[in-house]
């Protein structure tokens, strides 16, 4: 090819150009690829005229966004080099666009496998890489931020191997099937202990996104944070605070809220100040197949609906697994909570929490708290220094009956009760719990069972389940109780069945057939411990018409206070992606979902 005048000229203009170009690539092709874009037609355009050269639009896929997606970072390096490297040459005729692939990727239906993570996903090479060639300790916060920013619907956005530094908040808005991912839960390690910001990550709105194969290490205050978010799983993924359980560890690990259709497995939760694996707000909800540790509280469930936690973990936490229903909040309360098929022992860490999760007794396997339609059934309860479970109304956190309308009164017209009804305990194995009962908010109630102020004027070991009974006694006074909060109830929280009428068969709280796992001769003291008698007619009232503590008990296996039975509740579903999850999904010949 001879020579054409302007190509010596053309050669001086684009070193000086390429040099130009990578301080402004960062607009063209990272925040502004519309732009980006139309400047890669127009070289294209130039080097063709001016250079006489002939290049196929494939091959030029770089800078008309037309190939594999390589991170931004690296293409803005690519196309640098790719403008000094070309030259002038003949490299053919034009070539036609290759087609579309079903996964959106120009020319590529069937992207070829780049690597496969611990857990066996597998990466595949239409995935954007964030800082393919870092190394241990590098901060990633910028390459991280623009790997997210305006990404298509389904992406795949990859982590690399190593621990590595993050310095802000990654924040995701709307994001529409996006999958974050590291190599592995060991293998992808990002510490977040200088960061500026509260969270690690923080997904706002949207729908479809999965984060997995990942560790989040010493967060300020929360892990993996989601609100108003349709389709959220979070699976093989590490929250961690290294050393003891101290206050000012960050609050929550993994915590969905405000969400619909959230799956959470295999997952590992460390030194929490409030919960390890918390979901609040929600529906359709499966948590399984976790391990929650160190934490204040290991897993919570609250204010949610259609909930299943089965086959996980709990051991070395303040509570193990916990069922709330608070008041004040957006959504009042949940319903339908199954707990089940779960290794529950010795939570018996010191209690460093704030607020409501503050007051959890340590030494504690389940706590229901003003929840209501929750059943707990062929879980392994064992060595927690209080009880293996305990089950309360909100009275025993707020004592002021009288001024719940004035406190309350707003939360109570939404549906939020500070009374549980329809709990449902049976099939658990219970063995070697209340050895070293504590808990300053049921302190007079341990002195009383360990020593001869309860019923039977004998000390014994704290029971294994331990019902306070007041906010059943207080509704079934009628008037003389709660029946007055009847009024405050709104008329779609009342349509929806909730009450401060006497307490029917349906509203009881039923433990039966539990497995006393104690061996003789500890096995006469697991037992069932009734603080207040229900029916008033068994009840100790002072002369001023207060219910006073009676402090019952009774052998946990054929016991003669909570002797009922329940009907079953249905299993939640999640549907993800267009697939169904749980029980009646993907778990279906799953064991524990025949119990």
């Amino acid at each position: 090819m001879s020579s054409h005048p302007l190509q010596a000229l053309a050669a001086q203009g684009l070193e000086v150009f390429a040099q130009a170009f990578t301080g402004s690539a960062y607009c063209l092709f990272s925040l502004c690829p519309r732009v980006g874009n139309s400047v890669g037609k127009g070289l294209l355009r130039f080097l063709k005229i001016v250079c006489g050269l002939k290049t196929n639009n494939k091959q030029a896929g770089i800078i008309m966004g037309k190939q594999r997606k390589l991170s931004r970072l690296f293409m803005v390096s690519v196309i640098a080099s790719g403008l000094l490297l070309t030259g002038c040459g003949d490299d053919g005729e034009d070539g036609k666009d290759g087609k579309d692939g079903k996964d959106g990727v120009a020319g590529n239906t069937d992207p070829e496998v780049m690597a496969t993570t611990t857990s066996g996903f597998t990466i595949t090479q239409d995935a954007v890489l964030v800082a393919p060639d870092a190394a241990d300790g590098d901060d990633i916060t910028e390459a991280l931020s623009l790997a997210l920013f305006d990404l298509p619907e389904d992406a795949l956005v990859v982590l690399p191997k190593g621990r590595f530094t993050v310095t802000e908040s990654i924040i995701v808005n709307s994001a529409r099937g996006l999958t974050i991912t590291g190599h592995g839960i060991n293998e992808t390690t990002l510490d977040f202990t200088t960061s500026h910001g509260d969270d690690a990550f923080r997904f706002q709105g949207g729908n479809g996104i999965t984060v997995r194969d990942l560790g989040i290490y010493e967060a300020p205050k929360n892990g993996i944070k989601t609100t108003n978010v349709n389709g959220i799983h979070i699976t093989h993924t590490a929250t961690v605070w290294e050393g003891p359980l101290e206050a000012d560890n960050g609050a929550y690990g993994l915590y969905p809220l405000k969400s619909q259709n959230v799956l959470m497995e295999d997952n590992y939760a460390y030194g929490s100040a409030d919960a390890g694996i918390y979901v609040g707000q929600s529906e359709n909800i499966v948590v399984r197949n976790n391990t929650a540790k160190n934490n204040v509280a290991g897993i919570e469930i609250e204010n949610s609906s259609m909930a299943d936690v089965y086959n996980n973990t709990a051991v070395g936490n303040s509570g193990g697994i916990l069922s709330f229903d608070l008041p004040g909040l957006e959504k009042a309360y949940g319903r339908n909570v199954r707990i089940f098929n779960n290794e529950i022992y010795a939570n018996n860490a010191d209690n460093v929490g704030a607020g409501v999760v503050g007051a959890v007794p340590p030494g504690t396997g389940v706590i229901v708290l003003a929840a209501s339609d929750v059943e707990i059934y062929n879980n392994r309860i064992t060595d927690n220094d209080t009880t293996a479970v305990a089950l309360t109304s909100y009275f025993l956190i707020e004592e002021d009956v009288e001024g719940y309308p004035a406190n309350f009164g707003a939360t109570m017209g939404d549906g939020w009760s500070p009374t549980l009804k329809n709990v449902y305990l049976h099939n658990n194995t219970i063995a070697r719990n209340g050895s070293d009962p504590r808990g300053d908010l049921i302190a007079p109630i341990i002195d009383g069972y360990t020593s001869p102020g309860n019923s039977t004027l004998l000390p014994h070991t704290f029971p294994a389940i331990l019902y306070d009974g007041l906010g059943e006694l207080l509704s079934n006074l009628g008037e003389q109780g709660i029946g007055g909060f009847n009024a405050f109830v709104g008329q779609e929280a009342a349509a929806d069945g909730v009450n401060y009428d006497p307490y029917g068969p349906g509203d009881r709280i039923c433990a039966n057939s539990n497995i006393n796992g104690n061996p003789a001769p500890e096995y006469d003291e697991v037992n069932t411990g009734l603080v207040f008698a229900g029916n008033p007619d068994d009840a100790w009232i002072d002369i001023n018409g207060s219910p006073q503590p009676q402090l019952l008990i009774d052998s946990m296996v054929n016991n003669t206070y909570l002797n009922c039975v329940q009907p079953r509740l249905a299993p939640a579903r999640v549907n993800f992606r267009n697939k169904i999850y749980g029980c009646t999904g993907d778990d279906l010949a799953e064991a524990a979902c025949a119990l």
